[in-house]
């Protein structure tokens, strides 16, 4: 495995792991904007209004709409990526090909989303996206390449 592969891996890992972790914290819009309404009154964000207001806004955001869809969108997804990864570190031909599909369709409407609603870090989280694929696809042929040869030659 190359360091790029590994490295990224480890990105959608973490990535996976948060969309989890968020997927979950917004089944419960009460609780999260009552703890951003405890981050907004911390030391740290009183001497910053700005800052603290915005956290404020936010608190109030997520409890006006919150979102059941969304957060099963990203438990959903998040559980699934890192099952593919879990497959991937394996050595499982399923995982290679599954998070390659998953991967290329999620980059690709994030890429056409960056063009039509002008939204810089969705594509370049896109373009991140498709970056891993051509490494998975690169780890994919040099894993099972050669396995399709029959024994002896």
């Amino acid at each position: 495995m190359t360091t790029a592969f590994r490295l990224g891996m480890i990105v959608k890992g973490v990535d996976s792991v948060f969309e989890v972790i968020g997927g979950l914290i917004l089944t419960t819009p009460t609780k999260l904007a009552r703890y951003l309404l405890v981050l907004s009154q911390h030391e740290a964000y009183r001497h910053h209004p700005v800052l603290a207001g915005r956290i404020d806004h936010l608190a109030q955001t997520v409890t006006m709409h919150p979102s059941i869809g969304e957060a099963v969108y990203l438990v959903v997804h998040g559980l699934a990526k890192i099952v593919l990864i879990v497959a991937i570190i394996r050595g499982l031909r399923w995982g290679y090909v599954g998070f390659m599909a998953i991967l290329g369709l999620f980059a690709a409407i994030e890429v056409a989303r960056a063009f039509t609603a002008g939204e810089v870090v969705t594509g370049c989280l896109g373009l991140f996206d498709l970056a891993l694929v051509v490494l998975i696809y690169r780890e994919f042929r040099a894993k099972f390449s050669n396995s399709a040869a029959p024994e002896g030659n």
